[in-house]
């Protein structure tokens, strides 16, 4: 009896270590990242050239395991933040989503691995489908000129369009250089509608 009580224990230790390791693999505990190595007890962090490769290789997993075929291609940014392209092959509707929400979500999964990875760095990532959300700036950027100038014309301030926080900032900044309107939101969340008045 004795030797069967220590046998079935075993099994649970056993079982309790694979469902631990199942765990680890999942949340990217006890899991050392490819370019992170110890030096005299020191931590050394991956070169930027580095980790533009490890965020390639993890969006390119990532998009894999979603069942879609693409090309992923990362780049250093001027501003040291790093934008990551997803081309695929006739999905990137489902990508995209409904304005936005998917690639949007990816980028907050991709951006909390790597905090998760490298806590002591800072790491800003922009995920992108074939450049749809570079394009969507710019035309934000030009929506925004335009209906600054109706507000100027007519003196009176006008509704935008729903923006994440992101996209209001960019408007921000590309209004601010007028120094003749002002842009405030309305609502609450991630998405607020944005209007243009005049500054006066």
């Amino acid at each position: 009896m004795a030797e069967a009580n220590k046998t079935t224990n075993n099994n649970q230790s056993a079982s309790n270590e694979e469902i631990k390791s199942a765990e680890n693999q999942t949340t990217g505990e006890g899991v050392k990242p490819e370019n992170e190595t110890k030096v005299s007890g020191a931590t050394t962090l991956p070169t930027p050239e580095q980790l533009e490769s490890e965020i390639n290789a993890v969006v390119s997993k990532l998009v894999e395991l979603m069942g879609i075929k693409a090309m992923v291609r990362t780049k250093i940014n001027e501003d040291g933040s790093y934008y990551t392209n997803i081309r695929s092959r006739g999905a990137d509707g489902l990508l995209i989503g409904r304005r936005g929400m998917i690639i949007m979500s990816i980028q907050a999964m991709i951006n909390q691995i790597f905090r998760h990875r490298y806590p002591t760095l800072t790491i800003d990532i922009f995920a992108d489908v074939s450049g749809y959300r570079r394009r969507r700036e710019n035309f934000l950027k030009k929506k925004a000129l335009a209906v600054a100038k109706i507000v100027l014309e007519t003196n009176r301030e006008m509704a935008l369009d729903i923006l994440t926080e992101r996209e209001f900032k960019i408007v921000e900044k590309e209004l601010s250089q007028l120094g003749t309107v002002r842009i405030y939101g309305v609502g609450s969340g991630s998405k607020r509608t944005a209007v243009i008045a005049p500054l006066s």
